[in-house]
């Protein structure tokens, strides 16, 4: 140890409990907002697609009886897919699976929307679960069949 220099070079690798707890405590505040900002984000997301009306996302002829038609709705973030279960029943899906956000397929032959990563299985009929993890169903899309257009808004829209 130098008389210049009172403190050795090995105390200073060590870390204080204070600034181990002050580590810690901004870890935690930062995780904390970065959370809350997601949750803000989803809920503006969420809110500001409540305003907007129906769109005609193409004709009804362009979907056969089995198919079905993948399209983006409110925005061209949000994946969504359109089945034709028969001439007279369409139904339309947000396309993320709920489990992990995969995008779910048709599967025409088991009338069902499945997701290939993790096995999540959800009806065509009305979104929800049939088996796999997903512990919600998918969010359903009200659906509308005019003047040959098929036109679809969220479910909470009147």
């Amino acid at each position: 140890m130098s008389r210049n220099f009172p403190v050795s070079s090995e105390e200073d690798s060590f870390v204080t409990r204070r600034e181990f707890t002050k580590f810690l405590g901004l870890t935690s505040i930062a995780f904390f907002a970065g959370t809350f900002v997601a949750a803000g984000r989803k809920l503006w997301k969420r809110a500001m697609a409540g305003r907007g009306g129906a769109v005609c996302v193409g004709g009804i002829e362009e979907v056969p009886v089995g198919g079905y038609k993948l399209f983006r709705y409110p925005t061209e973030d949000d994946p969504c897919i359109l089945v034709r279960l028969d001439s007279e029943k369409v139904a339309a899906f947000n396309q993320h699976c709920t489990h992990l956000a995969c995008p779910v397929i048709f599967n025409a032959e088991a009338r069902q929307l499945e997701c290939p990563c993790h096995k999540g299985f959800f009806s065509a009929e009305d979104g929800r679960v049939l088996a796999g993890p997903p512990k919600r169903g998918l969010e359903a899309l009200n659906v509308s069949v005019r003047n040959g257009g098929v036109w679809v808004k969220h479910e909470s829209e009147s």
